[in-house]
């Protein structure tokens, strides 16, 4: 089955200057994006399982439409109508979530250049990862799907490796790329709570990333 490679990424986000205002209220975070029938970003979920409207889209955004995306966004909550809130959105870029994929699946194998995990955490439905690298020229990352095993009591265990080439040697100024590994699919029937393990190779040597007792939920603190 052909699967996707995903382009690394560098968000492009305005940083406070000593000539800047800054807006407290606006964050970054992952989000994911629902459109709507033109195309237009319409809906977000919130890493708190929180779903708000865009009310206002700075960037424009035009894609795919009735889609979801994930992503990591600048926005501010406004208020909306009566009590409800909603988002204004001032950047948006395309998180790196592909599904997981068996290693016969890479028809060239699997390939795992260093990346330096800069934090990581659970988000609603998914594995956040910050990475960074130095290399010049194009990342191509994804996730494979080492081991799935699941016990008499539902309890499933995942064993990811994170996919990363690159086509130079050239050592760059660091640039950070947003990965999320998408965790709905292992709720099949039957399956009570996850523990997950991806695998990053760094440059100090492999680095195991762990969450443990994930349920359906997606509340903090299940882990």
């Amino acid at each position: 089955m052909p699967f996707l490679f995903f382009l690394f990424c560098l968000i492009c986000c305005a940083a406070c200057g000593d000539d800047d205002y800054c807006y407290p209220s606006v964050v970054q975070e992952y989000l994911t994006v629902f459109t709507a029938s033109d195309g237009r970003l319409h809906t977000v979920v919130t890493d708190g399982g929180q779903t708000l409207p865009v009310a206002d889209d700075r960037t424009g955004t035009h894609v795919k439409p009735d889609t979801a995306y994930r992503i990591v966004s600048n926005y501010e909550l406004i208020p909306a109508s009566g009590d409800e809130e909603a988002v204004r959105l001032y950047a948006v870029l395309n998180a790196i979530a592909p599904v997981p994929e068996p290693p016969d699946s890479f028809e060239d194998g699997v390939e795992t250049e260093e990346a330096d995990v800069l934090s990581w955490w659970l988000g609603y439905g998914y594995l956040n990862v910050v990475v960074t690298v130095r290399q010049q020229g194009k990342h191509l990352f994804h996730f494979v799907e080492d081991e799935v095993t699941t016990d008499a009591g539902g309890s499933r265990s995942v064993r990811l490796t994170l996919y990363h080439a690159v086509e130079s040697e050239v050592q760059d100024y660091t640039k950070r790329g947003y990965l999320s590994v998408p965790l709905q699919q292992y709720f099949t029937e039957g399956v009570r709570n996850l523990d997950v393990t991806l695998c990053v190779h760094t440059a100090s040597g492999v680095k195991t990333l762990e969450l443990k007792q994930i349920g359906k939920t997606w509340k903090e603190g299940v882990f």
